[in-house]
C-alpha cells in the first residue's frame, strides 16, 4: 500500500479551501482531502498547533501551512504531481 504524502485539511464551505483543493488536483497531485466538519477530531489536532490560524491546512513531507497560499500550491504541485 503506498502512502499519499500530501494531506489537505479543509470544509465544504470554505472557499480558499476548495481553490487549494482544485489547484491541486489540477496540478496532478494525490492527496488526501480530511474534511474537518465531518472528522471533527481532526480540527481538534489541528487548533493545537501554535502555526495553525486558518483553513485550509497543507501538510506535505518537505512544508506545511495555513490559509490560501498559491506559491505554496505551486511548489506542491512541481514536487508532488503524479507522474501517470
Amino acid at each position: 500500500m503506498t502512502t499519499v504524502p500530501v494531506t489537505l485539511y479543509g470544509r465544504a464551505a470554505c472557499p480558499p479551501c476548495a481553490r487549494t483543493k482544485k489547484l491541486l488536483e489540477q496540478g496532478g497531485v494525490d492527496f488526501l482531502y480530511v474534511d474537518v466538519d465531518n472528522e471533527p477530531a481532526a480540527l481538534e489536532g489541528l487548533t493545537e498547533l501554535d502555526w495553525v490560524t486558518a483553513l485550509p491546512v497543507v501538510v506535505t513531507p518537505d512544508q506545511q501551512w495555513c490559509g490560501y497560499r498559491p506559491e505554496n500550491i505551486r511548489s506542491t504541485i512541481t514536487t508532488h504531481a503524479s507522474s501517470g
